[in-house]
């Protein structure tokens, strides 16, 4: 019996929500912010509408924004990261396999389900997560993980679907793949898109029917699992636990202003690696490796270039703040350079194993202290009062020029005391 996937995936994530909290935002041209307010990384379908285009940077709509066409807010990832466990718990109700695929999307396993009752499945995971949550969703459902994006593409596309499409069927899915444009299939992109058109394949559908060793011999083995995908061979594996569980853990941001002094940078990347050890205790894994690195702005060529990384390692793999911060002093020594303005810097955790059955060495004089208890109790009270209530002292406790540049954003509606929403009767 083949599988049924869902794909469900929430609809413009970063703007719905600043709209659940923030109802004078609905139905109008609103863009959410990258980075120190760089460019525009999310849009409404009014901005859209606008022709304003992802990644446009925020001065070039400066206008719009003075005439009150167009409305922009600072990325507020404390809010959307809680929205997204949120959305996702909701979807756990629904079945006990999910694979979280990204922040705003999850793969869940609907195979069992009658298949008359697919839709209303998808309909019902719609409505509780819009009730629950107040974020507008789209629902894919069909037997590969291709043909559910696929799907899930249809539901967004066309509104009489009501928001959730079954494709089970194959003769549904030639029906859509025949009006569906090749540069639409998950993994294709605009590259690869133009090259297939100047082959002549202009659609999902021609896609599908295409030999899979011409696309292998001219394309990749990447494109031709997609070609599999879409003929209903499942190819790509079920990630147990998704994001959740990454081979790898980037903490990294680019400064609110240039950086000049040894002191700034190593309250920033003390701070990201506070952040990066407690996103690997969180997935429960330990790290062996990690690698710090600075850099300037490759982007302003008037000034002096330089960036640098160092490589770090532990006797034994371990998820303890203090133990990398230890190694910070002589890495940044050995990585900054006077004269020069910084723009960015990172902490790389590597080489992770999960804890549960890691075994140490008995016969390891250099064994690392186990202090995890006393990482749990940190991360217990950060999780109840508030991120970064507890923090390394090296991180500092004013605010800092290498901070990023948020000059709109909203509340932490869910994550701060303080900006608790009340009701007044």
């Amino acid at each position: 019996m083949k599988p049924v996937i869902a794909l469900c995936d929430a609809n413009s994530f970063y703007c719905s929500c600043e709209q659940v909290f923030n109802p004078a935002l609905l139905n109008k041209a609103l863009g959410v912010l990258s980075n120190n307010d760089g460019c525009i990384v999310a849009r409404t379908p009014q901005l859209k509408v606008l022709g304003v285009a992802m990644g446009t940077p925020a001065f070039k709509v400066r206008e719009q924004v003075a005439r009150g066409e167009i409305i922009l807010r600072s990325s507020n990832y404390a809010l959307y990261g809680d929205m997204s466990s949120r959305f996702m718990s909701v979807l756990e109700q629904f079945t006990p396999t999910l694979e979280v695929y990204s922040i705003d999307e999850a793969f869940a396993d609907l195979s069992g389900f009658p298949p008359e009752q697919l839709e209303s499945i998808g309909q019902e995971m719609k409505q509780r997560v819009f009730r629950w949550t107040g974020l507008p969703i789209g629902v894919g459902i069909s037997t590969t993980k291709t043909l559910a994006k696929l799907a899930n593409y249809a539901a967004k596309k066309y509104p009489a679907t009501g928001g959730a499409v079954d494709l089970t069927n194959p003769e549904r899915q030639k029906r859509l793949m025949a009006i569906t444009p090749v540069g639409e299939v998950w993994g294709v992109g605009r590259r690869i898109g133009r090259k297939l058109e100047a082959h002549g394949i202009h659609t999902a559908g021609q896609l599908a029917n295409s030999n899979r060793q011409w696309i292998k011999k001219q394309f990749s083995v990447v494109l031709e699992r997609t070609v599999c995908e879409l003929q209903g061979e499942s190819c790509l594996p079920w990630e147990e636990g998704g994001v959740v569980n990454k081979h790898q853990i980037l903490c990294s941001r680019s400064f609110g202003k240039r950086v000049t002094t040894k002191q700034e940078l190593h309250a920033a990347l003390a701070c990201y690696i506070s952040h990066a050890c407690e996103k690997l205790r969180n997935q429960k894994q330990f790290a062996r490796e990690a690698i710090v690195f600075i850099r300037t702005d490759p982007f302003n060529q008037s000034l002096s270039q330089t960036g640098r990384s160092i490589r770090l390692q532990v006797p034994e793999p371990t998820s303890e703040t203090g133990i990398w911060l230890r190694q910070l002093p002589a890495a940044l020594d050995a990585m900054f350079c006077e004269g020069y303005e910084y723009k960015k810097a990172g902490f790389i955790l590597m080489d992770l194993c999960k804890v549960q059955g890691f075994q140490g060495d008995l016969l390891n004089m250099d064994a690392l202290p186990d202090n995890r208890p006393m990482m749990s109790v940190l991360d217990a009270i950060n999780r109840r009062y508030g991120r970064q209530i507890l923090r390394p002292a090296s991180v500092g406790f004013e605010q800092q020029n290498w901070h990023m540049n948020q000059q709109l954003l909203s509340p932490g509606y869910t994550t701060h005391w303080q900006h608790i929403m009340g009701v007044k009767s």
